[in-house]
C-alpha cells in the first residue's frame, strides 16, 4: 500500500503522552509523523523517540520558542506539511490519544475509494487516565446526517480525522478568531463545501485529561461554539436547537455534563 498521509501530532509538555501516541500509529508501511511543539519547558526526546519507532515511523520536529496556543500550533503544522512533506491526506492525533491498529488503513482506503470526500472521522472510546472506558462517541456516518449533527455538536471528534491535504487551498488554515474550538470552524468549512464521512467504528481512543482544553478553557469554547453557530446560523430547526443546547451547557457545571455523558453515552 503507498504511504502519503502525514499525522500532525501538536505537543505541549507531554512527552510520555507523545510516546504513548506514535506507539499507537500502525501501518503497513512506515508512515510520516510531524510533531510540533508549542514553546514546552519539557521537549520530546528526538533521538530516543526516532529510534525506538524507527521500523515503521518517520518522524519530523519543529519547534516554537514561545507558547502560541493550539491554533497557531495546529497551522504552523499545516504550513510544514505544505512545504515540506507535500502529501494527499493529513490526519490527526493528539498527545496521549491512541489509535486501533486498523485506524489509517481504513480511513486512506475509504478516502481512496471515494474521491468526493474529503473529510473522515470515526466514533471515538473516551477513556479516563487509566485507560478505563467512560463513554463512546457515536456520531452518524452519511454526509446529509452529519451536516445536521454539525449544529447540534460536533460530528468530528479532532485526533480521530483523516483529510485531503488538496482542501486547504479552498478553506483555509485552522480560524483562530474561535479561541479552543478551531476545529468546530474548522470542520464547519469542510461539510458546507464537501461531502464527509464518519467510519461508524471506534478507531481512536481519547483521553479524559482535567487539564485538557475541554476542561480548562470550557467557558471560552463554549462561548466560541455559539459564535460559530451564529456565523453559520440558518433557519434549520437543529441549528435553533443546537444553540439552545450550548447556552445550556454554559449554565450547567462540567462535573455535572461530564457523568450525564458517561451514564447516556456508555
Amino acid at each position: 500500500m503507498r504511504n502519503d498521509i502525514v499525522i500532525l501530532i501538536p505537543h505541549y509538555n507531554n512527552p510520555a503522552g507523545l510516546e504513548s501516541s506514535l506507539n499507537s500509529v500502525a501501518f503497513p508501511t512506515p508512515i510520516h509523523v510531524l510533531v510540533v511543539d508549542d514553546g514546552s519547558h519539557t521537549k520530546p526526546d528526538e533521538q530516543r523517540l526516532r529510534k525506538l519507532f524507527e521500523d515503521r515511523l518517520s518522524i519530523s520536529f519543529l519547534y516554537k520558542r514561545v507558547n502560541e496556543g493550539i491554533e497557531r500550533t495546529l497551522n504552523n503544522g499545516l504550513r510544514y506539511i505544505q512545504e515540506q512533506l507535500p502529501c494527499q491526506y493529513i490526519a490527526r492525533l493528539d498527545c496521549g490519544d491512541t489509535c486501533a491498529p486498523s485506524r489509517f488503513v481504513k480511513q486512506k482506503q475509504y478516502l481512496d475509494a471515494h474521491p468526493d470526500v474529503y473529510l473522515i472521522g470515526s466514533w471515538v472510546e473516551f477513556v479516563d487516565e487509566q485507560g478505563k472506558k467512560v463513554y463512546t462517541y457515536k456520531a452518524p456516518a452519511d454526509h446529509k446526517d452529519i451536516v445536521k449533527n454539525m449544529y447540534l455538536k460536533c460530528s468530528f471528534i479532532h485526533p480521530s480525522v483523516m483529510f485531503r491535504a488538496a482542501a486547504l487551498k479552498e478553506i483555509g488554515p485552522y480560524p483562530v478568531n474561535y479561541k479552543a474550538a478551531e476545529d468546530y470552524a474548522f470542520f464547519f468549512r469542510f461539510v458546507q463545501r464537501y461531502k464527509t464521512h464518519i467510519i461508524p467504528e471506534v478507531l481512536t481512543y481519547c483521553e479524559i485529561n482535567p487539564a485538557g482544553i475541554s476542561h480548562t478553557k470550557r467557558n471560552i469554547q463554549l462561548k466560541s461554539k455559539i459564535r460559530i453557530l451564529m456565523d453559520n446560523r440558518t433557519a434549520s430547526p437543529y441549528f435553533v436547537a443546537g444553540l439552545f443546547r450550548n447556552l445550556v451547557l454554559r449554565a450547567l457545571p462540567y462535573s455535572l455534563v461530564s457523568k450525564a455523558k458517561a451514564i447516556l453515552l456508555k
